[in-house]
């Protein structure tokens, strides 16, 4: 089992926070930066298709798949909302 401290659970938190994904896991997270550039092109009739890694969800049971595309699409969520708080900001 790995020895995770108070002090790594806090960096991962501050991480999460900022919009920075954590380490390479299953989960999958949609990075600001590719969400931004997608944004920039205009029109994408696809965001869920763009983000999701291949090479991980097409090793994935078909209920693993559901749970994969609804975190995405939750993490998809909360990446425009950051991004759109941060624009008004400015």
């Amino acid at each position: 089992m790995e020895n995770i401290t108070v002090h790594d659970m806090a960096k991962r938190a501050k991480k999460r926070l900022r919009g920075c994904p954590e380490e390479p896991s299953s989960r999958p997270v949609a990075a600001p930066e590719k969400v931004r550039r997608m944004l920039e092109e205009g029109l994408v009739l696809d965001p869920l298709g763009r983000l999701t890694d291949h090479a991980v969800f097409d090793k994935l049971s078909e209920s693993e798949r559901q749970r994969y595309i609804l975190e995405l699409a939750a993490s998809y969520r909360r990446c425009l909302e950051n991004l759109q708080r941060e624009k008004r900001a400015l």
